[in-house]
């Protein structure tokens, strides 16, 4: 690919080419005496050409030779575009070649990503990508790249961006998965990225672990927002279920990575934050089991995983939160997802404190093929052992005490009030109430059954009691206090987060004696509410 038409008296060289090789470049440049009838001698291309005998296909067009070089077949390394000199490949995709390079203004290291022409080919789509990438370059937060420029030179086009001296996330994971607190630190990070990017109206649209870059000091960097909307058919990876693809469907525009997108993407549908926050389950699924949530063959076959099956099981070692954290993320319908990625992150924050507080396993330890296994073993280990302990009360009973005694463990060192548990549908988990130490009002705590800080889920500055578990387990009901005669019927996720209020009641209400206020009917679709006339 020829950089730039040079001075009569020297020859034309590729990118890649050293000065003094002999080598003749094809050059798309028309030539300047087109009536000459012996070839431009070598180092002497003053007709900006190699033959002027030659036919017009001996002139390589700039696209041909953009694309010519996207395949390998020129190398940048050494050579200066714009004001960045090349120095080395970082890696390349469907989005184009990333190199490391230095900025010769500034004396520093950036990283330069050279789009595939075919993407930017159009006026309209170039002037989108100059749009989407000026409003990442706005979004400022310590966990999303910077873009320092974007440019084009001698018919390539390219963004300058900030250099991270680290891995790729794709490139961290360890085949058994990462320890708990470790992918907690990063989810945490990706979480709070999202969330600003989503607050300011953009949505990644291809969130995977290749695209989300960890520093040797554990900072998190998530790469590519908004150029995923401008891939189409024809990414180079390897890997076709990790490859960016677009497709066109009768709905819209298909446009993300097979094992990561979510299943309105997959659809072609419209999109809002919610198929980020599914990509995002797949990239924690992946980092606390070593294995991708969906897998197939092709990228067909892992778009159908996507669409019609669920991810096998975390192993029995994982926290009871962190299933329900990724099952809610990779929920199809969005509707039943975290909505926002701020609610997504107190929830892996509460967590992280959790594992952080040393209430909470280190690792999540056997992938869950591993895990199917063991706990086939485990059950018949169980089975023989009831069949035992039957056998041996049926012949030890007469020596048993008629007067065996109830042991009492406590779950909390609270020296307050607390009062109205509530046990989680599976038993694993209690809500209840916990009055403030002044005895002025009261929140609605959750605490797993097992050693570990109860988890504060409300902290409004009015009372609230009655807490009530839904069937499925994903939320909790309770009664706020909204004087001595009337309480406000509130819904709140089970991991905490955007409290929701149905209506009111009318109520008596005493703070030592509260009432038990509401329940669920068993399929989750109605409350049941104490109330006086």
């Amino acid at each position: 690919m020829v950089v730039r038409h040079l001075q009569p008296g020297r020859v034309c060289l590729p990118l890649g080419t050293a000065p003094g090789s002999g080598y003749q470049a094809p050059c798309w440049a028309r030539a300047a005496d087109p009536s000459r009838s012996q070839p431009a001698p070598i180092h002497s291309c003053e007709g900006c050409h190699i033959d002027a005998r030659g036919s017009q296909q001996d002139r390589l067009q700039p696209r041909r030779a953009h694309r010519q070089y996207l395949d390998g077949g020129v190398q940048m390394t050494g050579q200066t575009i714009g004001h960045y000199q090349i120095l080395e490949k970082l890696g390349e995709g469907g989005m184009g070649v990333v190199y490391k390079a230095r900025d010769t203004h500034l004396d520093r290291f950036v990283a330069i990503k050279v789009l595939p022409a075919e993407r930017v080919a159009d006026a309209s789509r170039k002037a989108r990508f100059v749009q989407e990438a000026k409003a990442a370059s706005a979004l400022n937060h310590p966990n999303i790249i910077v873009v320092h420029d974007i440019s084009s030179d001698s018919g390539v086009d390219f963004i300058a961006m900030e250099y991270v001296a680290g891995k790729t996330l794709d490139q961290l994971i360890p085949r058994k998965g990462m320890r708990l607190n470790e992918a907690l630190k990063i989810a945490v990070q990706i979480a709070d990225a999202l969330a600003r990017a989503h607050a300011a109206g953009i949505i990644h649209r291809d969130l995977k672990p290749a695209n989300i870059m960890v520093d040797s000091h554990g900072q998190v960097k998530v790469l590519d927002f908004g150029l995923a909307k401008l891939t189409e058919q024809g990414a180079t990876s390897e890997d076709a279920a990790t490859e960016t693809i677009g497709v066109k469907t009768d709905e819209g525009s298909i446009v993300g990575t097979a094992a990561y997108m979510s299943p309105e993407q997959a659809e072609g549908k419209p999109l809002d934050a919610r198929a980020d926050i599914f990509s995002f389950g797949a990239v924690l699924y992946e980092m606390v089991t070593g294995q991708r949530a969906f897998r197939g063959d092709s990228k067909m076959s892992t778009l159908s995983a996507v669409l019609h099956k669920e991810p096998a099981a975390l192993p029995a070692e994982a926290p009871h939160d962190l299933s329900r954290i990724i099952t809610r993320c990779l929920r199809k319908a969005p509707e039943r997802r975290f909505q926002t990625t701020a609610d997504l992150k107190v929830a892996l924050e509460e967590l992280k404190e959790e594992s952080d507080s040393g209430a909470l396993p280190e690792a999540t330890g056997i992938p869950p093929g591993r895990f199917r296994r063991r706990r086939a073993l485990l059950a018949a280990v169980l089975l023989t052992a009831t069949a035992l302990a039957v056998v041996g009360w049926h012949f030890l009973r007469p020596r048993m005490k008629a007067d065996a005694t109830l042991k009492v463990t406590p779950l909390t060192s609270y020296a307050g009030v607390e009062s109205a548990p509530c046990f989680s549908p599976d038993g694993n988990e209690i809500a209840f109430v916990r009055l403030d130490e002044k005895g002025e009002h009261s929140d609605i705590y959750r605490q797993v059954i097992g050693p570990g800080k109860p988890l504060r889920l409300t902290t409004d500055p009015a009372t609230d009691f009655a807490p009530a578990w839904s069937p499925d387990g994903r939320t909790i009901a309770f009664l706020r206090a909204l004087g001595r005669s009337r309480a406000a019927v509130v819904l709140i996720p089970a991991l905490g987060g955007q409290e929701r209020v149905l209506g009111e009641t009318t109520i008596r209400y005493r703070v030592l004696a509260p009432p038990r206020g509401l329940d669920w009917s068993p399929d989750g679709q109605w409350l049941a509410v104490c109330g006086t006339s």
